[in-house]
């Protein structure tokens, strides 16, 4: 057999072990020596296991109930009067004297025997019923006809100078509810970019007053030139076949002349 040859790493090696081992056992015994008495052993937890369940709860209330949150118990009849009995503690208080009626004479009847004349009551005019019911109302028959100025006209439109904002809103939205049924934006290369404007008019009966009209178009560029036609002609059909709109009677000043209608694939 060969003689087996340690590298100077493998010794550095075993040279540290040793001293780590050397240096771990003293590190114990210092402490066996400072530390003889073993640590305590806690104290064992007995569990036990119940099978049975009581219905109602054994445990002590933690807190009393309140005695403001008792009601007081009412009797189903009322206690009777206590007899009365000399108090040692107050008088014994007598009733005031009544005081004694007096008699006085009746005047005698008034010697004149005669008639006495009795005023004759004043006729009153005779009262012309009215065939309503009592307790009618003042508020004529007319009073649900809407706005407008009783002693001058029987006009119950609002002028179109007078419609707010949120009123124009809300027609607007109204129209446009209606339109979106019957409108079919065209589709191809930059369609969505098409913006077709008309314009047009109605009726008291929203029924249109003539054919609508194209009065702009934007959004055309050499890719959707084609659509440009097409988008103006679904836009008119789509206002003839929305009409006759459904839009308030009171304000017909703001909605009998639609100058510009915006006809987008948002619509």
């Amino acid at each position: 057999m060969g003689e087996s040859t340690f590298r100077s790493e493998d010794r550095i090696g075993l040279v540290v072990a040793v001293v780590l081992h050397a240096a771990l056992a003293a590190l114990l015994a210092v402490q066996a020596f400072w530390n003889p008495a073993p640590p305590p052993i806690p104290n064992r937890v007995t569990v036990s296991l119940a099978t049975d369940v009581s219905l109602e709860s054994t445990a002590p209330s933690p807190v009393r109930e309140s005695r403001a949150a008792i009601a007081p118990t009412l009797a189903e009849a009322p206690a009777p009067e206590a007899e009365d009995a000399p108090d040692a503690a107050q008088p014994e208080r007598k009733p005031p004297p009544r005081p004694e009626a007096r008699t006085q004479p009746r005047p005698a009847p008034p010697s004149d025997t005669r008639e006495r004349r009795r005023p004759e009551p004043q006729r009153q005019a005779p009262v012309e019923r009215s065939s309503r019911a009592p307790g009618g109302s003042r508020i004529g028959d007319n009073f649900l006809e809407g706005q407008g100025a009783a002693t001058n006209t029987d006009e119950t439109r609002v002028p179109a100078s007078q419609i707010g904002r949120s009123a124009r809103a809300s027609l607007q939205q109204a129209i446009n509810r209606q339109l979106r049924p019957y409108w079919d934006a065209p589709s191809g290369l930059d369609a969505e970019q098409l913006v077709t404007v008309l314009a047009f008019r109605l009726n008291e009966d929203g029924s249109l007053a003539g054919a609508p009209r194209v009065v702009g178009q934007s959004g055309v560029t050499d890719s959707n030139r084609p659509q440009a036609p097409l988008h103006a002609e679904r836009a008119i059909r789509a206002v003839q076949r929305a009409a006759p709109f459904d839009l308030p009677d009171e304000y017909y000043e703001a909605w009998k002349n639609i100058s510009e209608w915006r006809f987008d694939r948002r619509l």
